[in-house]
């Protein structure tokens, strides 16, 4: 039985390192792409619209990473199942899903202002 939780434990940091490989990627690939928007195109004029969808790409990238992350830690607790650890279990998902959903509001706000 203890071979089958080491399993589970190393799917779930898979699953940690595939939510942060996520982040990683969204980051940067829209920094890049703010770089050349706010530099190459016109050097003197912020285009506000432009980095507006940019906060929404990266928005959502975040939202994907966090429903990676949260898995994980769902796996984590269950493989060691403590009170104090289904606590603190239950206070993440509450804070990342309170952050999921406005990220998600704000998103959705600025898509519709498009």
């Amino acid at each position: 039985m203890e071979w089958i939780k080491e399993i589970f434990i190393i799917i779930a940091e898979i699953i940690d390192i595939i939510g942060i490989i996520i982040l990683i990627f969204g980051f940067a690939k829209l920094l890049m792409k703010y770089l050349g928007k706010e530099f190459l195109k016109h050097p003197l004029i912020t285009p506000i619209t432009e980095i507006q969808k940019i906060r929404c790409e990266l928005g959502i990238y975040i939202l994907l990473a966090l429903d990676f992350l949260i898995a994980s830690d769902i796996i984590h607790t269950i493989m060691k199942i403590t009170k104090e650890q289904l606590i603190a279990l239950s206070v993440m998902i509450i804070l990342r899903i309170a952050i999921g959903y406005f990220l998600g509001k704000e998103i959705e706000e600025i898509h519709n202002k498009e």
